[in-house]
């Protein structure tokens, strides 16, 4: 995939970051999707996307563990969507993995945490990240 490194002022940078916390997404995807809805007929919607993955976690029990792939949204969005915007699937799910594990460690999803194995390590499966509803506190 063709890489472009562009150099901005702070001032453009700093309010590129702000839309881009609005949106719970990475400034590089931000930037991604503006230029997708300037130049492409059908624009993939990364924030659509997050946003429907992370209503989806609220169906998870209490302490259950999951994939990305275990979402319903995740495969569908990939593929049905990457398709009609031209764009590889597995880059969508790429992009999105990187902008939900983002959100996550953000704690911009209040009930989903990374799992941790017996040592404390991140967990894994089939080098996907393993995530976990979390109890919440008020209860």
């Amino acid at each position: 995939m063709p890489r472009i490194n562009l150099s901005i002022d702070q001032e453009l940078f700093d309010l590129l970051q702000e839309d881009a916390e609005k949106q719970n997404c990475t400034v590089n995807v931000h930037i991604i999707s503006i230029l997708d809805g300037l130049y492409k007929e059908n624009p993939f919607n990364y924030q659509e996307a997050l946003n429907r993955l992370i209503e989806e976690t609220e169906l998870k029990a209490e302490g259950e563990e999951f994939t990305l792939v275990e979402l319903p949204s995740f495969s569908e969005i990939s593929t049905a969507r990457a398709e009609d915007a031209k764009i590889k699937p597995s880059i969508v799910r790429a992009r999105l993995g990187k902008l939900f594990n983002s959100a996550v460690s953000n704690k911009k999803i209040a009930s989903i945490e990374r799992a941790r194995d017996e040592n404390g390590d991140l967990k894994f499966s089939n080098r996907a990240a393993v995530y976990i509803k979390s109890k919440r506190e008020d209860s």
